[in-house]
């Protein structure tokens, strides 16, 4: 599956800057939104005080795209099955096992900030630049699309032979388990049950004021 990285700029260029799309052969896309925050070197880890969670969120998910684009690029089953000497392929096995430790960290570094904004914080647009409803709507588009990406990695694309390809080259075939070693389903529900519990709030809360101004709501 080859994969290309595509910008388009939407007309209202206040709320975003620009929108990467992850384009593949078959024509669909996958939509990631983008803030206009000016965004610092991308890590794994925050580095600096003054990053709102979002901006933490955000550098990590730019550096899962940008390896699972290298990924794609570096067409690492075919190598693995080609002609390359056993040596090479063992230094290409540790080189991709580490980049996708890298990509579960970044799932999981974003899986943790983002259950750390208080959607209801009074500052919330101060310190976000985005209403709480407006910035549930985009983490709930992109933790969506960055599980699509990732179930596809496990289970849809050429990894699935990896354990069959490291037996036929006598590598220890259990390093394929490191593939799994995130349950992506239970990673994307933990953020939607705190994206939920806030938008379940919201509700209430609309229900509650409408009930007031309107007796036939009681």
């Amino acid at each position: 599956m080859k994969t290309k990285m595509k910008k388009i700029f939407p007309s209202n260029t206040q709320n975003y800057n620009s929108v990467p799309q992850l384009e593949h052969d078959n024509g669909s896309l996958y939509k990631m939104h983008q803030s206009t925050i000016s965004k610092p070197p991308l890590s794994i880890v925050p580095s600096e005080a003054n990053q709102s969670y979002y901006q933490i969120i955000e550098k990590n998910k730019l550096l899962y795209l940008d390896q699972y684009s290298q990924y794609n690029e570096m067409k690492f089953m075919e190598n693995m099955a080609g002609l390359r000497p056993k040596s090479e392929k063992l230094s290409l096995l540790e080189n991709f096992l580490n980049m996708f430790e890298d990509m579960v960290s970044c799932l999981i570094v974003i899986q943790n900030t983002l259950l750390l904004i208080d959607f209801e914080a009074p500052d919330f647009a101060q310190i976000y630049g985005y209403s709480p409803n407006t910035m549930a709507d985009i983490l709930n588009k992109d933790i969506k699309t960055l599980e699509n990406l990732h179930l596809e990695l496990e289970f849809q694309s050429s990894l699935r032979f990896l354990e069959t390809v490291l037996e036929a080259l006598q590598f220890n075939p259990e390093q394929a388990n490191k593939i799994h070693q995130l349950d992506v389903k239970a990673w994307s529900q933990k953020c939607y049950n705190h994206l939920n519990n806030y938008i379940g709030i919201q509700q209430q809360s609309n229900a509650s004021k409408q009930s007031l101004l309107c007796p036939c709501f009681k």
